[in-house]
């Protein structure tokens, strides 16, 4: 599409790099992260309708108490692992405006996928032709580990210091065991992806055509 569209414009050179490089460009880096949030939100809803979700958020409830967080921070920050924005837009089941506010702010800081192509690059520059491959897992591994070991004290640090959110109660119904009803499954993904689409598509594609002027114009 690239090759096709400045082939066509070749009398245009701005046009076809605004077309190719700047339009095309920006419609594929909102959809390259479609699929990834629609796989997430897939496992994510078969969890919440089987009843381990819950269960998962109970647990992590103690484990995050510390830093001024709850249980209910576990699903944004899960969803961070795959992408930053499915974590934030899944803040909002934080029951307080100052509570949401800490976990959009540590979000980020979870290892997405997009950052994988930067740690195998290093990693494969300095680590694997040096010390081997066992040690190159080590390291990614560990780099995954470092963006949690930041997030908590940095956390702890928003609830208790600058944000003073206090302690939030959490309340939480077991709900029991058994199968997914699968439209809601299918109900969940759409939504998942229709909000990306409304609310993160248009600015990411917006961005894309202002960094495309930026690096066409001198």
């Amino acid at each position: 599409s690239f090759y096709s569209a400045r082939a066509a414009l070749a009398a245009y050179p701005v046009t076809a790099s605004l077309l190719s490089d700047g339009i095309i460009a920006g419609a594929g880096s909102v959809f390259v992260f479609l699929p990834q949030i629609m796989i997430l939100f897939f496992f994510i809803a078969l969890l919440e309708e089987t009843g381990y979700l819950a269960r998962a958020a109970f647990l992590m409830d103690k484990l995050l108490g510390w830093s001024g967080l709850n249980g209910r921070a576990f699903i944004p920050l899960l969803s961070s692992f795959a992408c930053a924005v499915p974590g934030i837009l899944s803040a909002r089941v934080m029951p307080t405006d100052r509570a949401r506010m800490a976990t959009i702010l540590i979000a980020p800081l979870m290892s997405c996928s997009a950052r994988l192509p930067v740690y195998v690059l290093f990693i494969g520059a300095f680590i694997e032709p040096r010390f081997g491959a066992l040690w190159a897992a080590v390291a990614l591994f560990g780099m995954h580990l470092v963006g949690l070991a930041v997030a908590m004290p940095l956390a702890w640090l928003l609830n208790r210091k600058i944000l003073k959110t206090g302690q939030s109660p959490f309340i939480l119904e077991l709900p029991e065991y058994h199968m997914p009803h699968w439209p809601n499954v299918r109900r969940r993904v759409y939504d998942a992806a229709r909000d990306f689409l409304q609310r993160v598509g248009g600015v990411i594609f917006a961005l894309s055509i202002v960094i495309w002027a930026l690096a066409y114009f001198p």
